[in-house]
């Protein structure tokens, strides 16, 4: 029985704080000379300027969570807790409630922000021709996000209406919130090139085109709220003007998952963007070479690029259940003795308490919810021989109400790279404010990393982790070794770029 104390705002807001969850870059990688088809994440034109000439990501997984509400205590928290078949973690009892917890919640007057990605990193790959390179990946991606819940609400729906603290206060909410999450797989294709080359002046411009499949989405949008919580049955919306809506492949009715053949709910497109300026230590070469693995690696003493990521929207057309509401009100009386058995029943609830309809607001239509779009800038500096400093700046643009919001952050990154061994140490300001140190590393064909060391360590207050994984193919610039050596392998011109 699916039993929901809540109003029409606290839906997505117990949906983005399910996960409690923000992201990170993969800071630690994505930089990376060696990244391969996985720099097209921050920059489309990091294919061309790779050190690799074919790059094949056989599989890979990035899961990150963390917020600024929810927390383990850090003296209660130890990651291996995670890999035991059932996990206990100690509890203690809420000074208010009395209810036994093994979380805190971090209750202050900011307003809370979550982002969740769970990628899958499909089999990808990268092909450089001199200059022009390409790229193919596939992947699934699982996304949730919180931007600037009101406390007051996320109290509420952490502890229910309960919270007599809370209870009697006019909340008067004039800034606009939302909080989404989506699903879908993606298929990927890059596509890269130089534009202007003189002497070391190196320009580059890269895009990709994304085609998206979505398998459920479910959205929530405010433009401001004014409501009372007088006692623990009851919710007074005095005024509220919004959106929800949710496309699930659920039978709405009992709650039943639907078959695998009704699993994709809708499509869509979405598009990076990218263009990188790259100061070389020498003039580039007018050589022509026979094969794309004998054509050398040209360093650089530094690079600028600047990215749009993430830029377009999946379009659910099945199974939608939206509403909208315009200067609504309702007196919500019996809260607590409602049985909410299926979602229809819920959605059926609001559209007559703020309607006196049961069906009135509700409309089945199709509704679209926007990625996660951002404007990335990235600097990347050769220190000496193998050893970088970058810095990379990703900012959030919000184009509609439905949408994921990815979290700003600027970050600086050192790393040490040659062919068969790489380390960099991340440090992220997070959302411009929270301090995160990471670590990455790279063993030759298999990566692993984090831009959220603490997450494992029990540093501080344990708000989430962050952790990547990849295995890879990969085949270095200037280096034919299944070719004859004429091809490059002694090649003199290959050997003087190092």
């Amino acid at each position: 029985m699916l039993r929901l104390r809540i109003s029409l705002y606290l839906l997505p807001v117990i949906l983005a704080f399910s996960g409690y969850v923000r992201a990170q870059e993969m800071n630690g990688f994505v930089h990376s000379n060696y990244s391969g088809i996985t720099g097209s994440l921050i920059n489309p034109t990091s294919i061309l300027n790779s050190k690799l000439y074919l790059d094949i990501n056989l599989v890979g997984i990035h899961l990150n969570v963390d917020n600024n509400y929810i927390f383990l205590a850090k003296d209660e928290y130890r990651f291996s807790r995670f890999l035991e078949p059932d996990p206990v973690f100690p509890e203690h009892i809420e000074e208010v409630s009395g209810d036994s917890r093994n979380f805190y919640d971090l209750y202050n007057t900011d307003h809370k922000n979550a982002f969740s990605q769970v990628r899958i990193i499909g089999p990808s790959a990268m092909f450089a021709l001199g200059s022009q390179a390409f790229g193919i990946s596939t992947g699934y991606r699982v996304l949730a996000s919180g931007h600037r819940i009101p406390y007051d609400l996320a109290k509420f729906a952490v502890e229910g209406l309960d919270y007599y603290p809370q209870q009697r206060i006019n909340y008067i909410n004039q800034n606009d919130f939302r909080a989404a999450a989506m699903a879908f797989a993606e298929v990927s294709g890059t596509y890269s090139a130089i534009i202007y080359r003189r002497n070391r002046e190196h320009w580059t411009a890269g895009i990709t085109l994304k085609g998206l499949f979505g398998t459920g989405g479910a959205y929530g949008y405010a433009d401001n709220i004014d409501y009372v919580i007088p006692n623990s049955d009851t919710i007074i919306v005095n005024n509220v003007n919004g959106s929800l809506g949710m496309s699930l492949p659920v039978d709405y009715r009992n709650n039943d998952v639907l078959l695998p053949e009704n699993l994709i709910q809708g499509s869509g497109f979405g598009v990076d963007l990218g263009i990188t300026y790259q100061k070389k230590m020498q003039g580039h070469s007018t050589k022509v070479y026979s094969a794309p693995c004998e054509i050398p690696y040209q360093p650089y003493l530094f690079r600028l690029g600047i990215s749009l990521l993430d830029l377009g929207r999946v379009t659910f057309r099945k199974n939608t259940q939206w509403m909208e509401m315009q200067d609504a009100s309702a007196n919500w009386y019996d809260v607590r003795d409602n049985d909410y058995n299926s979602l229809d029943e819920l959605f059926r609830t609001i559209s007559y308490e703020f309607s006196g309809d049961s069906t009135r607001l509700i409309d089945e239509s199709s509704f679209s919810v926007s990625l996660p779009t951002a404007v990335s800038l990235q600097a990347d500096f050769k220190v000496i021989k193998d050893f970088y400093v970058n810095s990379s700046l990703v900012h959030p643009l919000v184009l509609q109400d439905a949408a994921v919001v990815r979290p700003s952050q600027l970050s600086v990154t050192p790393r040490y790279e040659n062919r068969f061994f790489e380390l960099a140490v991340p440090f992220t300001l997070y959302n411009y404010r929270y301090p995160r140190l990471g670590l990455s590393a790279r063993f030759y064909r298999f990566i692993i990393g984090t831009d959220k060391l603490g997450g494992f360590f029990g540093m501080n207050d344990f708000k989430g982790l962050d952790l990547y994984i990849m295995v890879k193919l990969q085949f270095e610039r200037g280096n034919c070794r299944n070719f004859n050596k004429k091809y490059g392998c002694g090649n003199l011109e290959y050997l003087q770029q190092y």
